[in-house]
C-alpha cells in the first residue's frame, strides 16, 4: 500500500537527487537561499532598530552625543573632526599560537599622527571589542581625543556601521577613514575608504593621504564637498589630490621662470627712459 508519507519521502529524496545533480538546478536554488536569508537578516537588523528606538522614545530617553562637546573640549567650531578605525587603518591585529595577539603598526602611522593633530579633532571608532582600541591609544600616546568601540556600532549583515551623527559633531566638518565602505554607508559623502592593511611594510598609504587631509581641514567650507572636488572619497583620492597639486605647482614654477626671464629681458622688461627705449626719446 502506498502511503502520503512514502510518496512525500520520494519527491524530497527525488529533488534532492535533482539538485545533487544539476547544475542548472542547484545555482537557482543557492541564490534563491542566498536572497532569502540576506532578507532574513536586513528584517532583523530593521525590527530591533525599531523597537529600540521605539522604547527610546516611550521612555522619555534623551540620546546625548558620544563626544565631549566643543566647549568643553576647548575647541574651535570650525576644528574638524576626522574619525579613525583602527585595525587594518592604523595596525594590524593577527594571532600567534606562541605569542598571542600582535599588534602591527601601519608604516607612516607616528608621522601621520604628529602632523595631523595639528589639523583635526582626532577620534577612534573601532568595531573591536572594548577595550582593545583604548589600550592600544593609551600604550602609544596617540594625541586622541574620543575611543569608540564595537558597542557604539550597528550590526548589519556582516559589517559594522557607524553613524557619525550621533558624535555631536557637524557632519559637514566631519570626515572618516575607514577600510570598510559599509561602515559609513549612513553618511556615505563623509567617508573616505582605505586600502585594508594586512602588515605590508611597503605600505604608503597614510603618507599618501596625508597632504589631501591637511588640505580639506584648510577649508573653510562643507569638507564633503572637498572630497568630491577630487573625485569621491574612494582608495586613491590623496593620490588623485597629490598629483594635481604637482601639476599645479609646476604650472605656477613655469609662470615664476616665464616671469624672472621677462623681468631680465632689456628689450621687454626694462623701465622707460633705459637701454634705449622709447622713454629716452627727446621730447
Amino acid at each position: 500500500m502506498v502511503t502520503a508519507g512514502r510518496v512525500l519521502g520520494a519527491a524530497v529524496g527525488g529533488a534532492g537527487v535533482a539538485y545533487a545533480a544539476s547544475d542548472s538546478v542547484r545555482g537557482p536554488v543557492d541564490e534563491f537561499v542566498k536572497k532569502l536569508t540576506a532578507a532574513f537578516e536586513d528584517f532583523n537588523d530593521t525590527s530591533r532598530e525599531f523597537f529600540e528606538n521605539t522604547g527610546d522614545r516611550l521612555l522619555g530617553k534623551r540620546q546625548e552625543p558620544w563626544l565631549l562637546d566643543r566647549q568643553t573640549m576647548k575647541y574651535d567650531e570650525m576644528l574638524p573632526t576626522l574619525v579613525l578605525d583602527l585595525d587594518k587603518v592604523i595596525l594590524h591585529l593577527h594571532h600567534e599560537s606562541k605569542q598571542g595577539w600582535q599588534v602591527v603598526k601601519r608604516p607612516f602611522a607616528d608621522q601621520f599622527f604628529k602632523e595631523i593633530c595639528h589639523y583635526y579633532e582626532l577620534v577612534i571608532f573601532s568595531d573591536d571589542v572594548f577595550p582593545v582600541a583604548l589600550d592600544i591609544v593609551s600604550k602609544w600616546n596617540l594625541p586622541i581625543s574620543g575611543v569608540l568601540h564595537r558597542d557604539f556600532c550597528k550590526k548589519k549583515r556582516n559589517h559594522f556601521v557607524k553613524d557619525l551623527s550621533k558624535l555631536g559633531r557637524r557632519l559637514d566638518r566631519t570626515l572618516m577613514i575607514d577600510h570598510d565602505p559599509a561602515a559609513f554607508q549612513l553618511q556615505p559623502a563623509n567617508g573616505i575608504v582605505i586600502r585594508p592593511f594586512e602588515g605590508d611594510t611597503s605600505d604608503t598609504e597614510l603618507a599618501d593621504l596625508l597632504e589631501f587631509l591637511k588640505a580639506a581641514a584648510c577649508c573653510p567650507t562643507d569638507l564633503r564637498k572637498f572630497v568630491e572636488k577630487y573625485g569621491g572619497g574612494d582608495q586613491d583620492v590623496g593620490r588623485r589630490y597629490l598629483v594635481q597639486k604637482q601639476e599645479q605647482d609646476k604650472l605656477v614654477e613655469s609662470r615664476r621662470s616665464f616671469g624672472r626671464a621677462f623681468g631680465k629681458n632689456p628689450s621687454m622688461g626694462a623701465p622707460p627712459g633705459q637701454f634705449g627705449g622709447f622713454g629716452s626719446l627727446p621730447r
